[in-house]
Formats: C-alpha cells, sequence, structure tokens
C-alpha cells in the first residue's frame, strides 16, 4: 500500500516521513539530519499553535473603540 501525501492532512496519523519531504523538490539534496530537524521543528511549531488555539476563549475577545474619546500621544 503506497502512502501519498495530500494537501488534506487532518487525517494523518502518522508523522510525515524523510522520503515523503524528498518528493519535494526544494528539499531533494537535503541530508537526512536536516529534514528530521524541519520534520521535529513543524511539529513543535504545530504544538504550540494548537495550544494557544485551544485555550482561547470560546466567543473571543471583543475589543471596544471609541473614536470620540481618542487621546493624543505627544511624540
Amino acid at each position: 500500500m503506497d502512502k501519498k501525501l495530500t494537501v488534506d492532512l487532518m487525517s494523518r496519523k502518522e508523522d510525515i516521513t524523510i522520503e515523503e519531504v524528498r518528493t519535494f523538490n526544494s528539499y531533494k539534496d537535503w541530508t537526512d539530519e536536516r529534514i528530521l530537524e524541519l520534520i521535529n521543528t513543524l511539529k513543535i511549531l504545530s504544538q504550540i499553535m494548537y495550544n494557544n488555539w485551544s485555550k482561547r476563549p470560546e466567543n473571543g475577545k471583543i475589543i471596544a473603540m471609541n473614536i470620540d474619546n481618542q487621546t493624543k500621544i505627544a511624540a
């Protein structure tokens, strides 16, 4: 069974492999170590983004803006 890297990655259950990364022209000449570092960096970034997103308030933050009461800041 061949795996195919698709744009729809939400259904993936396993990490991307070195071979899959090498299928992209930008990474075909990278070493295994460099690709593994890229994969680990992306995993950390996605964990940070997910943790930040999952802790946000249900309704989001509301910022009130009152144009009539704007103050000027001296330069």
